[in-house]
This record gives C-alpha cells, sequence and structure tokens, in this order.
C-alpha cells in the first residue's frame, strides 16, 4: 500500500513541500485495537468513544489518569489529511494529564469506519466536536487546531465561547485570502491518477476545494470574538503560508490575541515544535480562570 503512495507522488511529480508533508506527518489512522495497544505500552489507559453525527461516524481518543468531572479538557483537531494519532505525543504528556482530561478527534471523513467519506462543511466538522464534548462534564475546554483544523477549531470556539478559556491554533489555515493551490487536487479528479489516491488524501482535496468558500462563510463570526486566541506560526511554513497571522490580527483584537512566531519553523509545529505547544498548554492549564 504504501508503494501506491509513494507511486502517486512520484507519478504526479508533486511539488516539495507538500512531499515533505507527507512524509514527516503520520497519515495513517490507527484502529481501535491499536489505539489500546499504543497505551498500553506507555502504562496508560485511553478510552476510544464513538457516536455518529451527519451520517458519519465519530471517533475519539481519550486520556485521563484522573477521572474527575473537574477536569478541564484539553481538545486536539488535526488537518488535512490527519488522524487522532498525528496527536498521541501529547495524549501520554504526563505533565499534562496532572492537570487535564486529553481528547484528539478523528475528524469526519477520516476515521477508520469513515474513510474517504468527504465533509467539507467547517461547521459541521466543528458540530461534531460540540458533540463529542456532550459525553463529558468539564469546567472549560482548551481547544487546539493544527492547519485545517484550525479554521474548525475555531469555528467551534466563535460558536461556543462560554465552554472555551482558549484556543490554541498551529500553523492554522485560517485566511480566505492566503489559499495556496496544490497540484495534487487535480490529479485527485483525473480517471488516469485518481485511482492511486489513497482515500484520506480524497477527503483533503475536497476540503481544498471548497476550503476558500467555507472560511468566506466564518468571516461574520470573526466580529464577535470573546475567547483568547494563540496562533503559533513558522517563518517557513511552505503548505500554510505565515501571512495568516496578518488574518489573526485583523480579526482578534489585540487583548485576545498571542502571537507566537518560530523563526524558520515549517508546517509541522506538532511534532517540531512538541515541547513549545506543551508549554503553552500547560501555561494556560496552571492559571485559574475559566471562560467569562
Amino acid at each position: 500500500m504504501k508503494k501506491r503512495y509513494i507511486f502517486l507522488l512520484i507519478f504526479i511529480g508533486i511539488h516539495i513541500p507538500l512531499a515533505i508533508w507527507y512524509f514527516n506527518s503520520p497519515m495513517s489512522v490507527a484502529n481501535d485495537e491499536d489505539t489500546y495497544k499504543y497505551f498500553e505500552d506507555k502504562g496508560l489507559e485511553c478510552t476510544v468513544g464513538h457516536d455518529s453525527i451527519y451520517g458519519h461516524p465519530l471517533r475519539w481518543v481519550e486520556v485521563s489518569t484522573l477521572k474527575e468531572d473537574s477536569l478541564p479538557i484539553v481538545f486536539f483537531t488535526h488537518g488535512a489529511p490527519g488522524a487522532a494519532n498525528n496527536f498521541f505525543q501529547f495524549l501520554e504528556d504526563t505533565s499534562l494529564l496532572k492537570y487535564a482530561r486529553l481528547i484528539s478527534i478523528d475528524r469526519l471523513g477520516y476515521s477508520p469506519d469513515d474513510q474517504g467519506n468527504a465533509e467539507v462543511s467547517i461547521q459541521k466538522q466543528s458540530e461534531a466536536i460540540a458533540k463529542i464534548l456532550t459525553h463529558y462534564r468539564y469546567p472549560y475546554v482548551i481547544a487546539v487546531g493544527h492547519s485545517y483544523g484550525g479554521p474548525i477549531t475555531s469555528n467551534f470556539v466563535l460558536n461556543n465561547p462560554e465552554k472555551v478559556k482558549a484556543a490554541v491554533l498551529l500553523a492554522p489555515a485560517i485566511s480566505p485570502y492566503e489559499e495556496r493551490d496544490f497540484a495534487i487536487v487535480k490529479f485527485t479528479e483525473w480517471k488516469a491518477t485518481s485511482w492511486a489516491v489513497p482515500p484520506f488524501f480524497m477527503v483533503a482535496a475536497a476540503e481544498k476545494k471548497a476550503h476558500e468558500a467555507e472560511l468566506r462563510k466564518m468571516l461574520p463570526k470573526w466580529g464577535s470574538v470573546r475567547t483568547s486566541f494563540i496562533h503559533v506560526h513558522g517563518t517557513d511554513d511552505k503548505i500554510v503560508p505565515y501571512e495568516n497571522i496578518e488574518f489573526s490580527k485583523e480579526m482578534i483584537p489585540d487583548s485576545l490575541l498571542e502571537i507566537v512566531t518560530i523563526d524558520g519553523g515549517s508546517h509541522m509545529t506538532p511534532w517540531e515544535d512538541e515541547e513549545l505547544v506543551r508549554e503553552l498548554l500547560l501555561e494556560q492549564l496552571k492559571t485559574s480562570s475559566s471562560p467569562k
């Protein structure tokens, strides 16, 4: 199967930045059995949750060493393509587990039972987050989103400001004015090449084609920001331009916005800058205030 994907990348002559993204991020989805085994090997107990929404199976992974409803939740939302296991390095982090219940989602279209069933609506993707949270009691949420998970996280936060203490956006693709085109999207449309495209890339391509229009639908919501946002972005991001920072500055009041620039940083923030992300989350968790 991996040879099939490698062949695809070579065959279409995809440009280097997206190829680097593919080979360096954990695209494969961990099924329930592998997920339980992964955390068991780490000496941790996880829960794989299941539900459904808008005709999609809904799947998430939760780790908590303190089974208390009083714990805040740190919720992780991956990009396109991606999976819940993109954030397993945080779900196993004992320093975070001292303060919070940690949850990572397989977004609609990416879970083992939903591969290839694209859901391009940012609103519906964010409602999946809200539905998962109905399974828990908690004082507040810290919502983390990477790449295309950034606008989904933002939409959830803008819809539910009373539930969220802070949004942490990692290289988020939130600006409709900074959409970057990728050659691979065309090759998902042609019969001569689409056969070689794995299902998760077909979903990512569908999201890509609809993304600018979906981001424009969100524009009116940014006028009522009530939540703190932390925007983390690398200056050498070849997938989602660093200029998305300017969109955050325009849409979010200075009093609610923290910009974290990673000089020379790429798009791989959750993996290359794991310690930075951990410290940002701990900073939020160690302060006691909840959403106003």
